[in-house]
């Protein structure tokens, strides 16, 4: 009777050994990839892939390609900080045409674009904008060096705009001030397509009175083609936004969160002066006193 309950215990602690082993070697492969096993902390966030539509077309600041043929600018340089802020996205860049951008996000091809857009209501209806602008465009009238009677939207009545794209933002601008000034309107065309050298060359050569267009773009194009031309008057400080499909709501906030800390911490501030040599979150008089209208 002994010798058997001592070879019972015996068996007993084999088997139990081996359950124990058993365990250990099921742990183990868990551990090494197997779906039962639990992600470890700090580690289990989701990432998400964002589609983020680019402008294909160089537009400096904002947007071009630097000596190295990299992607450069204040938009850029906005979009790298909110990549890496935004630990739950992963950002996958297309550069594509100006409308194209519009249609894919409107269609659900991109989540995003980033283009310095404008904010109306033919947008908003087709657009999701969040609450947060990233920054803004300095707008300007620009006329021959030799014109001294324009120095506002109000002297632009009755005289002429160089052609402008129905899509851009500044044609809004116009299309606003003439709908409350309809009995003498500022004279523009509607034109497909149309590039910065193309209408300051117009300006240079008096097919047209004046050239409506950002502060700095007319900068770096004239820049190279030194035609002589001015700065006439600053006309508006507009707000410039993502746009983001109709959709991605929560997308939105999270942009607008980022982007909030990083105007009160001093970081885009700091990226206009880079880029723009002023502080364009200021008041528009105090952007016009840096400015001190320097290219008259």
């Amino acid at each position: 009777m002994k010798k058997f309950s001592l070879t019972a215990i015996l068996l007993a602690a084999v088997v139990a050994l081996s359950a124990c082993g058993s365990s250990s070697n099921s742990s183990s492969e868990g551990s090494a990839g197997g779906s039962s096993a639990s992600p470890a902390p700090g580690n289990d966030q989701k990432v998400t892939v964002l589609k983020v539509a680019r402008n294909a077309v160089p537009n400096k600041p904002f947007s071009f390609l630097n000596d190295k043929n990299e992607m450069d600018g204040y938009t850029v340089e906005y979009l790298k900080l909110l990549d890496e802020r935004l630990e739950e996205y992963e950002f996958q860049y297309e550069e594509i045409a100006r409308e194209a951008m519009l249609v894919g996000v409107e269609s659900g091809k991109y989540d995003c674009a980033a283009n310095y857009y404008y904010r109306n209501p033919e947008r908003e209806a087709k657009y999701l904008f969040g609450e947060v602008e990233y920054g803004y465009s300095l707008n300007a009238l620009i006329v021959r060096e030799d014109r001294d009677d324009i120095h506002s939207l109000d002297d632009m009545r009755g005289k002429t705009l160089t052609p402008m794209s129905p899509s851009t933002g500044l044609r809004t601008l116009v299309v606003d001030y003439n709908s409350k000034n309809q009995d003498n309107p500022i004279i523009v065309e509607d034109i497909d397509a149309v590039t910065d050298a193309e209408s300051v060359k117009w300006v240079a050569e008096g097919k047209y009175d004046a050239y409506l267009t950002n502060k700095t773009v007319f900068d770096n194009v004239n820049a190279e083609l030194k035609l002589p031309l001015k700065v006439a008057a600053y006309v508006t400080k507009e707000p410039i936004w993502v746009l983001f499909n109709k959709e991605k709501t929560d997308l939105a906030k999270r942009f607008d969160e980022v982007t909030k800390q990083l105007i009160e911490d001093g970081t885009l501030p700091a990226l206009s002066e880079k880029w723009f040599g002023v502080n364009m979150f200021q008041t528009l008089e105090e952007v016009n006193e840096q400015y001190q209208f320097g290219n008259k």
